[in-house]
């Protein structure tokens, strides 16, 4: 009769044992159901945030662009705007630089090919002819030493591209809006001649300064 109730009461705790075992693993696997539902949840915000990082990457990458032709058509548009200021005034300035004479022709724009060397070419902003002396003017939006210099050195070689002007008098000019007085300095130390606003128009700034 004991082993009898032994028996039974074995089988009890082992059907105890066996409904809590499977609840557990029931319980496990929607636990684990639930982890990789939100592992799934997860990688797709994963996703979703690289690929709206790309689209903003290209997004910030196409303004970038944009900006930089836009800020190019802006410094080139400033830079004619100046060109056009110097046009007018050509005559006059080369007037009052040549001093003993006055031009006979002038242009702005100009590119010139090299007559003997294919491929190669100059370009200048304003060209004013005299007798015996040619203005040469460079213009920039805004003027440096650096680039004055690196047109001061271009200017050496003029004479290959327009031979009818060698044996004149070169005089170089920088213009611009306003140019820096360190800049004047520069100009007048390297004998080239600053051409920037006056009161009402495009003026030498240091005429007789050198």
């Amino acid at each position: 009769m004991v082993t009898e109730e032994r028996v039974i009461n074995l089988e009890a705790t082992l059907a105890r044992f066996i409904e809590q075992t499977n609840m557990f693993i029931a319980a496990n696997h929607e636990e684990v159901a639930e982890i990789r539902a939100s592992n799934a949840r997860t990688d797709r915000q994963l996703l979703e945030m690289q690929q709206q990082a790309e689209r903003d990457r290209q997004e910030s990458e196409k303004e970038r662009k944009q900006f930089r032709k836009q800020f190019a058509d802006i410094s080139d548009s400033m830079g004619t705007l100046i060109e056009d200021m110097v046009a007018p005034c050509g005559f006059q300035l080369a007037k009052a630089i040549f001093a003993t004479e006055e031009a006979q022709n002038c242009a702005i724009r100009l590119r010139c090919k090299h007559p003997s060397q294919s491929g190669e070419s100059m370009e200048l902003d304003m060209l004013a002819v005299g007798p015996t002396k040619v203005l040469v003017v460079e213009v920039k939006r805004r003027m440096d030493a650096a680039k004055a210099t690196e047109y001061h050195q271009k200017l050496r070689r003029l004479p290959e591209f327009l031979p009818e002007l060698a044996g004149k008098i070169i005089c170089p000019a920088v213009a611009s809006v306003y140019l820096e007085a360190s800049l004047v300095t520069f100009l007048n130390r390297e004998k080239i001649y600053g051409i920037a606003m006056g009161d009402e128009v495009m003026e030498v700034i240091n005429l007789g300064q050198f």
